[in-house]
């Protein structure tokens, strides 16, 4: 399997390595968030490896990254020094698939990675829920609406698959900053509210095909599906 580890700790982060790769894995460490996220949309892992506390983006942040991204199948286990039981709770709430407490042994990261793997491989997630007559692959990164592709960058198709995953939601532009963004200090909501109208106008969410992406006073977006369907 190809794992990639986010651990800042270079000690900790070549014996993960060592450790799987004795056992035939591939591996890639990270030090940062950043350097992380940045690579995901090229080299896709088969499991990641999560550290928590990291300065600026934490492994918190990452997740939330993976799970609101196109790239949301990618198990994710936290190999955290934080032992509460309540952070436990809320790496698995906020779709972490294991979470293992430091000190971590050998044989205990090995056989959480395979059990993982393998609910991975029995049960591959399904796709997103009916959103016709819009056709969405997040794997490929490709949307066509009634067959027609679409051309989308990276930011906006991450902000459909989103809204998509989320019908009816309310999104606020702070939980789109943290998610899509990933808090980056240098953004704001005008660049939120920007990539929301490049979005709508590319996609036609304005009712006629079903779909309609509608922003609610002081509070987000929302994306709504029509009553009647026009194809």
């Amino acid at each position: 399997m190809k794992i990639f580890i986010l651990e800042d700790d270079p000690d900790q982060a070549q014996l993960y390595k060592l450790w799987l790769e004795e056992h035939g894995h591939e591996c890639q460490v990270f030090d940062t968030g950043r350097e992380f996220i940045r690579r995901i949309p090229f080299d896709l892992p088969d499991v990641a490896l999560l550290d928590w506390n990291l300065p600026v983006i934490d492994g918190m942040d990452v997740l939330h990254w993976i799970k609101a991204s196109r790239y949301d199948d990618i198990p994710v286990i936290f190999l955290s020094a934080r032992a509460d039981e309540n952070d436990m709770v809320e790496a698995l709430t906020q779709g972490a698939d294991d979470y293992i407490a430091k000190p971590i042994t050998q044989g205990e990261l090995l056989a959480r990675l395979t059990a993982v793997s393998r609910r991975y491989n029995k049960n591959q997630k399904p796709s997103l829920d009916d959103t016709s007559p819009y056709e969405i692959d997040p794997q490929e990164g490709r949307i066509a609406l009634n067959g027609e592709p679409v051309s989308l960058t990276a930011k906006e198709f991450d902000l459909c698959v989103h809204f998509f995953k989320n019908p009816g939601r309310l999104v606020s532009r702070k939980s789109l900053l943290e998610t899509i963004w990933v808090r980056r200090s240098d953004i704001n909501t005008r660049t939120v509210d920007t990539h929301i109208s490049r979005l709508r106008k590319k996609l036609q969410l304005d009712g006629s095909h079903g779909w309609k992406l509608i922003s609610v006073y002081h509070q987000g977006y929302k994306m709504v599906r029509e009553n009647r369907h026009v194809a």
